[in-house]
């Protein structure tokens, strides 16, 4: 049986544990996964760099035929300003699509500004099963299946 859509939208915030670095909102009359992957600055004596990267993922609900459908979203964003040469550059990616995706960095040395403080160490970790694991799971158990793509 199929929970009905108010009941569900109100059990999304059930999913949020703040152990994990993602969360669950609801937003329209969709369930949106957020996760903030990393946004820190690195200082150096003669550099100064960006990195911002996001992932979402985006639950599309059809109550009248009981199912749901992801569209996952990511996006990446540097920037660099090198004093020694005085030369600028940047770059931005996005993606908007459905893909498995799992990512780690680990830099030593400097300075990084981070939403903890100052580190010597920029280090992150991404795996996208992490964030749709739990909702696909959640949908399921609520009695939502899946929408089959063009081929299912």
């Amino acid at each position: 049986m199929t929970t009905p859509l108010p009941e569900l939208l109100a059990k999304v915030e059930t999913l949020n544990d703040p152990a994990n670095p993602f969360t669950y909102v609801v937003e329209d009359g969709k369930i949106i996964g957020k996760w903030d992957i990393v946004k820190a600055q690195s200082l150096f004596p003669t550099e100064y760099k960006t990195i911002d990267k996001k992932f979402a993922v985006i639950i599309t609900l059809d109550e009248g035929k009981g199912t749901w459908k992801p569209r996952e979203t990511d996006s990446e964003t540097r920037s660099k300003v090198d004093a020694s040469g005085i030369s600028f550059g940047g770059e931005a990616n996005t993606f908007s699509g459905k893909r498995t995706q799992k990512s780690f960095s680990f830099t030593l040395g400097g300075v990084n500004k981070t939403e903890d403080g100052l580190s010597p160490v920029l280090k992150w970790s991404f795996d996208s099963d992490k964030i749709k694991g739990p909702l696909f799971d959640f949908l399921e158990a609520e009695g939502w299946k899946r929408k089959k793509g063009l081929f299912g």
